[in-house]
């Protein structure tokens, strides 16, 4: 396999660490790869002290920013979050590092709506906030 040149992924991870473990062993299974070296640098933080995501008064978008901040100064060149509910911060978290990142949600909805014509028909563009989603199944 010819080696690409590939930017160096930043995984912000440990909200679950077996979510984070997860996500690396599927990175590294849809990688293709002939040897080692055609997989790509990945470098994570498992921080399983992030303040809890669920609680409005926790605040984790500091800690998770400067999670972000030192991928970045690890050599990190785009991010990825390994964790749901920590995407409420993903603008925080791109900000604050200067890197793009890769949005797990938005990736995961587009994937869900070029593959179904149920979803097609109810995919909203941008990212609603839950109280104005549509998410149910069209009726037919």
């Amino acid at each position: 396999m010819s080696k690409t040149p590939s930017k160096v992924l930043g995984v912000l991870g440990g909200m679950g660490p077996a979510a984070t473990l997860d996500f690396l062993a599927k990175i590294q299974a849809y990688t293709p790869a002939e040897r080692d070296q055609d997989h790509i640098r990945v470098i994570v933080d498992i921080n399983p002290q992030v303040p809890d995501r669920n609680d409005p008064f926790a605040k984790p978008g500091p800690v998770l920013a400067e999670m972000a901040g030192a991928l970045r100064g690890a050599g990190a060149e785009v991010l990825a979050i390994a964790c749901n509910t920590a995407h409420v911060y993903a603008d925080l978290i791109s900000r604050s590092a200067g890197l793009p990142l890769i949005d797990m949600i938005g990736t995961a909805a587009a994937a869900a709506r070029d593959s179904a014509p149920a979803a097609r028909a109810c995919w909203a563009p941008s990212r609603p906030s839950s109280s104005t989603a549509n998410i149910s199944p069209p009726r037919a």
